[in-house]
């Protein structure tokens, strides 16, 4: 007798899936072409909004704007994120829209009202970050509003295949943020509360006037009825949800939390250097305001292609960006500790001085984050949120218990988000090759004679 394998990929048919069984969807060229192109120009815009506002503000006033905008995509990101990949994962399988399209409405209302509890709850640390300006903080309340339909219209497009026009939508908001930016520079505007809400406003106007249409646009659209009519209701999308919230939460808290705490700390002498810190640090994390926006979009992507049983070839790129990963990080951690600290003194000015070393700490950092964020990806295409969750959760532990350990306010804060995110990426990645095995591993076992 010998003993005999079976994968739970389809060995009698060593071919695969046909081309007509796979599920059709836009390339990967066509991905970078469109969505990618308009991250990419969003998210240098968007750095230019940040120097804008730098060049209008002393530091101790930046401190309360940076404070505001790492709140601002705690409150956007952090609740509202996994309703824009589960809306892009369900819509992209074309199963009763119209049933998809009411649960995403209902699910994000819920989250906004989510987030203005939260954010009520933690008013006392809010209130302390934002200087105790009532504005600031009100900007904040009207934000968890507008996101809930920015993230909407976001789900609706990727969902769809409307990558141009979310690439395109994704331009405009940081266009309307930099031109309202620029306006306020000019007319004398100094208090950080006025950018405050010509961000809320610019948010608002590049998305909400396009929800109707893309709604209307998707439901027209041929579909499927589920065979299951409760499995995109409201429940169930909730459901899935839940995992991809507490991960994005913790997501949001490790990237974005951390100079709101370190903000929040600083004593009088130290508000200075905090205002420095999140300067630099949003400076540093630049490529992640282009990483973070297009995850959603490659979902759809992801989830074909292992639909199709194309499982090994989502593994060998991810090894690829790795070690291009790896590659930056040879050559971009020197790089930061030596140009770093004149580069952000010429885009903030003369009173943003940070040392090399500190820089070298936050861009090693950010790199590890990035892969942090491509890996989970794969974890939300084949639908395993609780691994997700337990990456993100992973990293967001480890940098509580650096920021505690390690002394002095500012350098625990970039110390923590370094190690946090690293520790993150690495217990995702090895959640993911357990899984993969187990999924091509042997899964039953008998004897033949």
């Amino acid at each position: 007798m010998c003993r005999y394998r079976r994968s739970i990929s389809a060995t009698t048919d060593p071919s695969g899936p046909s081309p007509a069984a796979r599920p059709r969807g836009p390339g990967a060229r066509r991905l970078v072409g469109s969505a990618g192109i308009g991250v990419v120009v969003s998210g240098l815009l968007v750095n230019v909004y940040l120097a804008v506002v730098a060049r209008a503000l002393t530091p101790a006033e930046y401190a309360t704007f940076g404070a505001f905008w790492a709140l601002a995509l705690v409150l956007g990101f952090g609740p509202f994120l996994p309703l824009e990949q589960e809306l892009a994962r369900r819509l992209s399988l074309r199963e009763s829209r119209r049933q998809v399209l009411l649960a995403g409405a209902a699910t994000a209302a819920g989250l906004g009202v989510l987030a203005l509890v939260v954010l009520l709850a933690a008013s006392p640390v809010v209130a302390s970050s934002l200087d105790r300006d009532p504005w600031a903080f009100g900007a904040l309340v009207a934000l968890c509003v507008v996101s809930a339909g920015q993230f909407l219209l976001r789900g609706v497009l990727i969902g769809t295949d409307r990558l141009v026009r979310h690439g395109a939508v994704m331009v405009l908001d940081a266009l309307l943020r930099l031109g309202l930016a620029v306006v306020l520079l000019v007319v004398g505007g100094r208090q950080a509360s006025l950018y405050c809400w010509a961000l809320v406003a610019a948010i608002a106007a590049a998305h909400l006037p396009l929800l109707p249409a893309a709604w209307r646009r998707a439901e027209r659209e041929v579909t499927v009825v589920a065979p299951d009519p409760a499995r995109h209701g409201t429940r169930a999308l909730a459901g899935t949800a839940t995992p991809l919230l507490v991960g994005s939460v913790c997501a949001q808290l490790l990237l974005n939390g951390l100079p709101v705490v370190v903000v929040a700390l600083a004593d009088g002498s130290a508000q200075a250097a905090a205002g420095v810190f999140v300067a630099a640090f949003t400076l540093a994390k630049a490529p992640l305001s282009m990483v973070v926006p297009l995850q959603s979009a490659v979902v759809p992507t992801l989830t074909r292609l292992l639909a199709a049983g194309r499982r090994r070839q989502v593994l060998r790129l991810l090894g690829k960006g790795a070690a291009a990963l790896a590659g930056l990080a040879v050559v971009g951690v020197p790089l930061a500790w030596w140009l770093g600290p004149p580069i952000v003194t010429l885009v903030f000015g003369g009173e943003y001085r940070i040392a090399g070393a500190q820089l070298a700490v936050i861009v090693a950092g950010v790199l590890a984050h990035v892969g942090l964020v491509v890996v989970t990806q794969v974890h939300v295409a084949r639908d395993r949120h609780v691994d997700v969750a337990a990456s993100w959760l992973a990293g967001l532990v480890v940098a509580a218990v650096m920021f505690w350990l390690v002394p002095g306010v500012v350098v625990a804060g970039e110390v923590a988000f370094g190690v946090g995110s690293a520790v993150g990426a690495v217990v995702s990645a090895v959640l993911l090759l357990r899984t993969h095995t187990a999924a091509d591993g042997i899964v039953t076992e008998g004897t033949a004679t």
